[in-house]
C-alpha cells in the first residue's frame, strides 16, 4: 500500500469501515422481456446515431437534487489584460462552446454562455462523469463507507469473490487498470460492449459477462465499464442510490444545484461512466475543489491525500491518474485510450507542449475540458458540444494563452 493510501485509510476517513448494507449476489440471468427491451433500445440508439438525433436523450432519465439551492461563488476581476481575456472568450465562442468560465485566485473572474445556453442549462458533459465518479468514491471513503483505495472491489461486488476479478482494487476502477476489456466500437446487439451500455441491467452485464483480459493492476485500458461500476460500488457500500449519494454528499456540500441522470431501467441503476447532466458551474466547482487540494469553504471535502491519488500518474499511463489527466509529458495527439494505441479517435490536438508542467485536466468527449493550473491558482473551463469549423480544436490554446498573457513561464 502506498504512503498516500495508508494516510487515506488511517487519517482521511471520518469513521473507518462503517458496516456495509447486507449484500446479495446477482445471478446475471435476465428475463426474455428484459432482453427484448434491450434489443429495442439498441436499434433505437443506432437509428438516433444514423439520423443525427440528440443521442444525449435517453428513455429512462430522472431528475435529482431538485431542491438544492445554489450558493454563489465569489466574483472578481481577471488578472488578464482585457484584450487577452477577450481572445480566450472568443476562441471558446467560435469553437461551438456552451460556456467559458475562468477562476483566478479564489474568485470567478469570467463567465460566458453562448447561443441558447445559460448558467442553468444542464449539459451532458459525457466523460466528465468519470472524475465526478472518482470524487463520489472519495467522499464514500472519507465518510468511512469504504475502507481504502486498495480494498478489493469484490468486498462490494460479491459476485467476484473467488474469481480472478477479486484482484481488482477500487483504485483500479478509477484509474482504468482493472484488466477489463478496453473500449472499442461495438459490432452489434450481441456484443458485450453494447450490452454493457444499453442493457436494462447493464451493471449486471458488466459483472457477469464483461471479460477480464489482463491481470488487474498491470495495464491501463480505457473502458466505460470501469466507471459504470462506480454506481454499483457506491450503492452497495453506502446503501444509497448513486444519484442520491451525488445529491447529498457531493453537490449539496459544494453548494451546487442538481441535474439529471440516466437509469438503466425504471427504478434501476444509474449510469456513472457517462450520462449525467449538470450545469457548467457544477463541473467547474469540482475542478476548483481539486485545485484547492480537497478543501471547500475552508473545510475538508476530500482528504488532500486522496486528491493526490487522483492527480498522480500511474506506471501504466503517465498521462493520467484517477479521472484526471496531466500535461506533464508532451504528446501531439493525446486521448483517453492506452498511450501506445496507434489510432485514437478520442485524441485531442496539442500543437505545442503545455507551458505549466503541473497542469491538470478534466477532459471529456467533444473537447469538453476543464484546465486546472496550480501554478496560477486558476481554473479554465470550456464545455459544450464538439467544436466545429475549419481549424481543429487545439487543447493548449486556452491555458497557454492565459499563462503568456500574465507574462509568466514555468
Amino acid at each position: 500500500m502506498s504512503l498516500a493510501a495508508t494516510t487515506l485509510t488511517l487519517a482521511g476517513c471520518k469513521a473507518a469501515n462503517k458496516a456495509a448494507p447486507e449484500l446479495t449476489a446477482t445471478t446475471g440471468k435476465f428475463t426474455e422481456a428484459a432482453e427484448e427491451f434491450y434489443v429495442k433500445r439498441f436499434y433505437a440508439t443506432q437509428e438516433a446515431f444514423r439520423t443525427g438525433k440528440d443521442t444525449a436523450n435517453y428513455d429512462t432519465e430522472i431528475d435529482f437534487g431538485t431542491e438544492l439551492k445554489l450558493r454563489p461563488l465569489e466574483r472578481g476581476t481577471s488578472a488578464l489584460p482585457d484584450d487577452a481575456l477577450a481572445e480566450l472568450v472568443e476562441y471558446a465562442e467560435k469553437n461551438n462552446s456552451a460556456s467559458f468560465l475562468l477562476y483566478e485566485n479564489g474568485k470567478v473572474t469570467s463567465e460566458h454562455y453562448f447561443g441558447d445556453y445559460t448558467s442553468s442549462t444542464l449539459l451532458n458533459a459525457k466523460s466528465l462523469a468519470k472524475p465526478l465518479g472518482v470524487i463520489a468514491v472519495g467522499r464514500a471513503i472519507h465518510a468511512g463507507h469504504i475502507g481504502s483505495l486498495d480494498q478489493s472491489v469484490s468486498d462490494y461486488i460479491v459476485e467476484w469473490k473467488d474469481k480472478p476479478q477479486a484482484a481488482i482494487k477500487i483504485r483500479h476502477l478509477l484509474d482504468m487498470r482493472t484488466g477489463l476489456l478496453e473500449q472499442q466500437d461495438p459490432v452489434g446487439p450481441e456484443d458485450v460492449l453494447s450490452r454493457a451500455y444499453l442493457h436494462p441491467h447493464h451493471d449486471e452485464v458488466i459483472i457477469h459477462e464483461y471479460p477480464l483480459i489482463n491481470e488487474p493492476g498491470t495495464r491501463y485500458e480505457y473502458a466505460n465499464a470501469n466507471s459504470e461500476l462506480v454506481a454499483t460500488l457506491i450503492t452497495r457500500a453506502t446503501g444509497m442510490s448513486y444519484q442520491d449519494w451525488l445529491e447529498n454528499e457531493v453537490l449539496a456540500p459544494l453548494g451546487a444545484t442538481g441535474g439529471s441522470i440516466w437509469l438503466n431501467r425504471e427504478g434501476g441503476t444509474a449510469h456513472a461512466g457517462c450520462c449525467v447532466k449538470l450545469t457548467s458551474e457544477t463541473y467547474f466547482r469540482l475542478a476548483i475543489m481539486v485545485l484547492n487540494k480537497g478543501l471547500w469553504d475552508g473545510e475538508v471535502f476530500l482528504p488532500e491525500s486522496y486528491v493526490s491519488e487522483m492527480t498522480n500518474e500511474t506506471p501504466q499511463n503517465k498521462h493520467a491518474g484517477m479521472g484526471v489527466y496531466n500535461g506533464k509529458h508532451y504528446k501531439k495527439y493525446r486521448g483517453a485510450l492506452h498511450p501506445d494505441k496507434p489510432r485514437d479517435v478520442t485524441a485531442a490536438l496539442h500543437n505545442e507542449p503545455y507551458i505549466d508542467k503541473d497542469i491538470l485536466m478534466f477532459d471529456g468527449n467533444a473537447n469538453q475540458v476543464i484546465f486546472i493550473l496550480p501554478s496560477r491558482n486558476a481554473v479554465i473551463a470550456r464545455l459544450g458540444p464538439k467544436p466545429r469549423g475549419e481549424e481543429k480544436w487545439d487543447n493548449t490554446i486556452l491555458p497557454n494563452s492565459h499563462v503568456r498573457a500574465l507574462g509568466q513561464n514555468n
